[in-house]
């Protein structure tokens, strides 16, 4: 699946972007804050099957914490972790989601999204499709062609993602395909298109893409590409006594004129 990016102007030797950039390579070095290592000691209680599974468990969840921490403050946050079977996580990330638009063609952007992520043991050996990972909790009717518009709403990250994938490529990747820096609009590609009537909508309007420059490690706010103005979102709160995913509070939105309504 081949992605299309907005975001190759950007100059990738610029001295604000280049600590961050090193941040992420030397991601091993952080040292986890203590609210963090409780987290990781608190969900490893319960963390089931063999030691080597064990063991990928708590390096992948490792890897999760250590990115919140390294993401400028609001970036990310996990709400929720359960190890007695997957890795499951649902994690809080501050991005620009595109919502179905009014029926005078204005589209709602969120200003975060809450996401179930479910990392099983079989991804360690064999390539998994690209829908079998993350699912968008909220908000609900996210616009977009990679996701599907069923409860669920999962995102579709290719058509297959290689055996042993990372937890922290996993939400990088999502980030980009959330805010819409890297998408698939070809809604004859079944490799990566989960709502055809999004990837046509998404098409005539192809100018408002992406809805955010910022990096997943840039500083401050994501703030929406062209006239898309970003707003404050409400508290968001997980269910963590539901190891389901169940559905969550909705998002505080912004409008943004564009052309034609939802087809």
């Amino acid at each position: 699946m081949k992605l299309v990016s907005r975001n190759s102007t950007a100059k990738t030797g610029s001295s604000e972007n280049e600590p961050r950039r090193m941040g992420l390579s030397r991601l091993a070095e952080v040292k986890l804050s203590p609210d963090r290592q409780q987290q990781l000691e608190l969900a490893e209680v319960s963390s089931g099957g063999s030691a080597d599974w064990r063991g990928r468990k708590r390096a992948e969840l490792w890897d999760l914490l250590a990115l919140s921490q390294l993401a400028p403050p609001g970036r990310m946050k996990l709400e929720f972790l359960d190890l007695r079977v997957a890795l499951r996580a649902v994690v809080l990330l501050r991005v620009p989601v595109p919502c179905m638009p009014l029926p005078r063609g204005e589209l709602l952007v969120a200003t975060r999204a809450l996401l179930g992520l479910t990392y099983p043991q079989e991804s360690l050996s064999r390539p998994l499709p690209g829908y079998a990972f993350i699912q968008v909790l909220s908000p609900q009717r996210v616009w977009h062609a990679n996701v599907a518009p069923e409860a669920a709403q999962p995102l579709c990250l290719g058509a297959q993602l290689p055996a042993g994938i990372r937890t922290k490529e996993l939400v990088l990747m999502t980030y980009g395909a959330l805010s819409m820096q890297s998408i698939m609009i070809n809604e004859r590609d079944p490799a990566g298109v989960l709502n055809p009537v999004a990837a046509e909508w998404w098409q005539r309007n192809i100018t408002s893409i992406p809805l955010t420059r910022t990096p997943f490690l840039g500083e401050g706010s994501p703030s929406t590409a062209g006239s898309c103005a970003e707003s404050g979102a409400s508290e968001t709160r997980s269910d963590s006594e539901n190891p389901g995913f169940g559905s969550a509070d909705g998002i505080s939105q912004a409008t943004k004129g564009t052309e034609g309504g939802q087809s």
